[in-house]
């Protein structure tokens, strides 16, 4: 169960230099295209923290394309995560998991925003068995796209986001419906994990999130075994028990999806995604990348919008796809 205090660092083991806490909050503005990133990479026993912002308008397969991205590495960790200012010009105060305002300048003067996230519900602990049924199949397989990122402490929570965006002396206003997360435990980054995160919004009325994993082969991407989700109806959360994902690619990028879930009450929802803002997503950490993108969704006659990303390690990649691979052409 997830509580006020876990928008701070975390109890834990002082010698585990692997331990990490992690926050990501996506925003975007589908009337213009844009889609940005704010992720924060803490290694507190290490003294040390990453923090990535990326903001991209339309379709970009090449890092030249991608508007803005400040990549930041051993920067000073915070004494607190939920209260911070990072040297590269991010500020965070999350007095609870939902409630987050955040803010940055970045010191070239090339981009600058404020965003206020507010939770539409209680957020979902992955690691609850009362919260997400498929814990107990899920966890301890031997199945190395899981990675340990998601395998310990986490939480996913849908919320409203507003605010203010300054891009290479452009303005724009953000309204939109997104959700954010936090992980924390021992992490240790091999570059095996191959997972899909999805979301989908229609305002306060419907949000769906996923975990799904990701086969890769011949460079033929197929969603397989839901890890968790959750649909989010008038603020009442509901377990996700069954996913199926569509979807086609080009680079790597998914530029369409359909998607079917099933939750724990029985009912049924179908979705159909275009991408409207798509990029790679190298900077966040070293060994992975993150082929994500904004889409435009369809529920019946109702529009929605949401962020899918497909996550891979680069030595996954690199074991299907590169001259050496292994596993290049062959079924994982």
């Amino acid at each position: 169960m997830i509580t006020d205090l876990d928008s701070e660092f975390h109890q834990r083991d002082p010698a585990d230099p692997t331990w990490t806490e992690t926050m990501f909050l996506p925003f975007a503005i589908p009337e213009e295209g844009i889609f940005g990133n704010v992720y924060v990479l803490a290694r507190p026993n290490l003294g040390i923290a990453t923090s990535s912002i990326l903001i991209g308008q339309g379709f970009c397969t090449q890092p030249y394309e991608i508007d803005f991205t400040d990549p930041q590495v051993h920067l000073p960790c915070p004494e607190s995560f939920a209260d911070f200012t990072l040297a590269n010009g991010l500020s965070v105060k999350a007095p609870s998991p939902k409630h987050y305002d955040v803010s940055y300048k970045n010191v070239l003067g090339a981009c600058s925003f404020d965003l206020s996230f507010r939770a539409l519900h209680e957020p979902f602990d992955p690691g609850d068995p009362e919260q997400n049924p498929l814990l107990i199949s899920d966890r301890g397989t031997a199945d190395s796209r899981h990675g340990d990122e998601w395998e310990n402490g986490h939480f996913e929570v849908k919320g409203h986001i507003v605010g203010q965006l300054e891009l290479r002396g452009k303005t724009y206003s953000i309204d939109c419906y997104d959700g954010m997360d936090h992980s924390w435990g021992p992490r240790t980054e091999t570059g095996t994990r191959s997972v899909a995160w999805v979301s989908v919004n229609f305002g306060p009325d419907l949000a769906v999130h996923l975990a799904v994993l990701i086969d890769l082969d011949n460079g033929q991407v197929t969603y397989e075994r839901l890890r968790f989700g959750f649909v989010v109806e008038h603020g009442i959360v509901h377990p996700v028990v069954d996913a199926a994902i569509r979807a086609q690619h080009t680079d790597l990028l998914a530029v369409n999806n359909h998607i079917r879930i099933t939750d724990s009450r029985g009912k049924e929802f179908e979705f159909f995604g275009t991408a409207i803002s798509s990029h790679p997503w190298y900077s966040f950490n070293p060994s992975h990348v993150s082929y994500q993108g904004v889409f435009r969704y369809h529920w019946g006659e109702k529009i929605g919008y949401g962020e899918m990303a497909d996550i891979y390690g680069l030595d996954y990649l690199a074991n299907r796809m590169s001259r050496h691979g292994r596993n290049r052409g062959l079924v994982a």
